[in-house]
Parts: structure tokens; C-alpha cells; sequence
């Protein structure tokens, strides 16, 4: 399916009341689309996309994944000492990647950033689009977040997920192995 379709299949999920959901009560919807894709995806997402949601009655707040891990990775003390140090060894500048990695993850800066960011977000009307998705890899996946999440969501959020669905799992970039922990729609 085309993801101009799927983008307009989702605003319409969106719109429809909420009856019991074998996969629970939250709604957050996956855009899958393939890596070919990504471009064509962030174009329509700033050219058409986010005003097709308003002409709906949405009230669109983006959450830029890219720009939460460029502003915090900037500021960690941890990259800029070590960083220093492991420009000459691969081997060096592997433990770096792991290490920021694990500090992303330690401090849950994704996590705290999404629930921050629907705090500001009128549940009503309200959508949060999570952008840039592919700027976690190498350091994690989103299942894991959204699971940490799941329980404190108060407002719609849309995913743009770059890889492919597989069934009922999905498969993040289209080579990380197969997740079916996810407990949201996927478009």
C-alpha cells in the first residue's frame, strides 16, 4: 500500500471513537514505510501532511527524534571527554557509540522527551507525530520505549517508522530482527 494511503488511513483510525482494543487502550499508530521512502515520507510530512491532519480537526505537535539525540549528545559530558580520545581507534570509538548508547537509554531521555512533550498537548485534539525515527539507530529500537511509556500515554501519537511489518511484528530499518511487543496499530 502506498503511504499517502496509509498517512490518510491513519487520520482516520484517529478520528474514530475508541471501543476495546485487544492490543489495550492507547492509541499510537505506526506509519510503516520503507528506507527508500524516508525522503519522500519528510517531505510530505512538512509540505502536506501536517496540514491534511489540521483540515481534520488535529492540533499537530512534532516530536523530532534527530533533534532531541543531536541537542542531548551535544551537551553529554561523557561524549566530549571520550570522544576526544577515540577519533584514532576503531575499537575506541566503538565503546564511545555504546557507551552514549547506554546513557541515552539510562537516563531515558526519549521517554521523559515524549511524555514533556504531551503534557503541552490539548488530549481532545491533540496529536504528537514522532519524527526522525532512524536517528536511534544504532542505540536502541522504539518497542522498548514505547513499553516503558504505555501506561503514562494521554494523548494520540503517531510513530513514522521506517521498516516493514512483518505479520503482527515489525522490523525497524528492515534488518533488526523481528519485535511483536508492540502494542499499537500499524499502518
Amino acid at each position: 500500500m502506498n503511504v499517502n494511503k496509509k498517512y490518510s488511513d491513519l487520520l482516520d483510525y484517529l478520528l474514530e471513537p475508541k471501543t476495546y482494543n485487544y492490543s489495550g487502550d492507547k492509541t499510537i499508530c505506526y506509519l510503516t514505510f520503507g528506507m527508500d521512502d524516508i525522503i519522500s515520507v519528510k517531505q510530505n510530512l512538512n509540505q502536506v501532511w501536517v496540514e491534511l491532519a489540521k483540515n481534520k480537526g488535529f492540533n499537530v505537535t512534532i516530536l523530532s527524534i534527530h533533534d532531541l539525540l543531536k541537542s542531548f549528545f551535544s551537551k553529554d559530558e561523557y561524549r566530549i571527554e571520550a570522544g576526544e580520545d577515540a577519533v584514532d581507534s576503531e575499537d575506541d570509538t566503538l565503546e564511545v557509540y555504546q557507551s552514549l548508547g547506554e546513557n541515552l537509554k539510562n537516563q531515558e531521555i526519549i521517554e521523559k522527551a515524549i511524555l514533556e512533550a504531551q503534557e503541552k498537548i490539548d488530549p481532545k485534539s491533540g496529536v504528537l507525530f514522532i519524527t526522525d525515527l532512524e536517528a536511534i539507530h544504532p542505540f536502541s529500537r522504539f518497542g522498548p520505549i514505547e513499553q516503558k511509556i504505555y501506561t503514562k500515554i494521554k494523548v494520540p501519537i503517531v510513530v513514522f517508522y521506517p521498516g516493514e511489518i512483518s505479520g503482527t511484528a515489525l522490523k525497524f530499518l528492515g534488518f533488526y530482527p523481528e519485535d511483536g511487543n508492540y502494542r499499537s496499530k500499524h499502518f
